[in-house]
């Protein structure tokens, strides 16, 4: 059965198509148009898949050691790519599609708790034999200074 190229972008592409332009793009933009499309703490991720994939130069703006806005410095090559993978064919305009939401708790998950199946009693081992004591028998007095006693261990 003959396949065809999937319409469905990757979250690195989708943030190329805002990208695309070669100005430099906040980190508050991003969030605004794809913000309910991909993953947020992810962004240097998908920085990686565009340097690596697309072949692009990504140039992150800074303020002190935080940064700001992302920058395509390779537009015209990026733009080359983007046609090439079919990205600028697949119509994407951000914010129309919702991301899937992570469950971080079970409360989220909003599932019922299972019963706990009744426990039964182990089986208890067959229980041990203690050894033998000696049984004592009576003295047999064969001297008034001597005294014997027998002693017979139990089957």
């Amino acid at each position: 059965m003959a396949r065809g190229k999937s319409t469905k972008l990757k979250p690195f592409q989708k943030l190329l198509t805002v990208l695309q332009s070669g100005k430099p793009v906040t980190i508050d933009e991003i969030d605004a148009t794809l913000g309910k499309e991909i993953y947020m703490y992810r962004l240097s991720t998908y920085m990686w898949h565009i340097k690596t994939q697309a072949n692009g130069v990504v140039k992150a703006i800074k303020d002190g050691r935080k940064v700001t806005a992302y920058q395509v410095v390779n537009a015209d090559e990026v733009k080359e790519y983007m046609k090439r993978a079919g990205i600028t064919s697949a119509n994407f305009t951000p914010g129309q599609t919702t991301k899937k939401p992570s469950i971080a708790k079970l409360a989220d998950l909003a599932a019922k708790p299972a019963k706990a199946p009744a426990k039964k009693a182990p089986a208890k081992a067959p229980a041990k034999k203690a050894p033998a004591k000696p049984k004592k028998v009576e003295a047999v007095t064969v001297d008034a200074d001597l005294e014997i006693v027998e002693v017979q261990e139990a089957a």
